[in-house]
């Protein structure tokens, strides 16, 4: 008989009570990517441009994450990085630089308040539930190649633009310190989550609204695929 009331009494409780707390690593895929871009400064014989092409796809992303789960809230923060690569060219009246291979980074942290909208359990093995939420996400990129990059790198004497100068890789990272886009805003998203014992995936698609992370955009989306466990 007690063994009967135990097992009534764990059927009743709601499926989330089996995952109060949860962590795991999380890949994803943006769903923007850096467009063609070509500017030039200056005129005639003084003048240089930069051309700068479209990324072939879009910047893919890995994190890590750790919720806290009752009731149907959760409570979630991540952080992820993410990469992509595009080429860039520069001349002037000259000569001409590329095309060269360089890359675009993004590292972001969020944290997000979701709600299952619909839970379908099995007690004891497994639970799947859609769920919606929104929350607050900070994040910073590094700035596209420019006419200003390239003149930290070689120096302002543009004339010998093969002249790559000592410390390449040094002043780089000078260069995306000082120039970093640092952007910040709320994000909404839906996603799904399945559970099987202690394994825990989810799917989420969401759309953060922070301004410029890539070029003149008032936000950009992700798809993430989280994978961990939960207790």
């Amino acid at each position: 008989m007690k063994k009967l009331l135990i097992g009534i009494i764990l059927i009743a409780l709601p499926s989330s009570a089996f995952a109060l707390i949860g962590f795991g690593i999380q890949g994803g895929q943006d769903m923007a990517k850096l467009d063609a871009y070509s500017y030039t400064e200056g005129d005639g014989l003084t003048a240089v441009t930069i051309n700068s092409f479209e990324m072939e796809t879009s910047p893919a992303g890995v994190g890590a994450y750790a919720f806290v789960d009752l009731f149907g809230f959760a409570l979630e923060g991540e952080a992820d990085f993410a990469f992509g690569a595009y080429q860039f060219e520069f001349g002037n009246a000259l000569d001409t630089l590329g095309p060269v291979d360089f890359g675009w980074a993004r590292v972001s942290y969020a944290v997000t308040m979701k709600k299952n909208i619909m839970d379908l359990s099995i007690p004891f093995l497994a639970k799947a539930a859609l769920n919606a939420g929104a929350g607050f996400g900070s994040h910073v990129s590094t700035p596209r190649a420019s006419v200003d990059m390239v003149k930290e790198l070689l120096g302002d004497d543009l004339t010998n633009v093969d002249a790559v100068g000592e410390d390449l890789q040094g002043k780089l990272i000078d260069y995306f310190k000082k120039n970093k886009i640092e952007a910040s805003g709320l994000h909404v998203q839906a996603g799904l989550r399945f559970k099987v014992l202690v394994l825990d995936t989810h799917l989420n698609f969401r759309y953060n609204i922070a301004e410029n992370v890539y070029d003149g955009s008032a936000g950009f989306s992700q798809v993430m695929f989280k994978m961990g466990f939960a207790f």
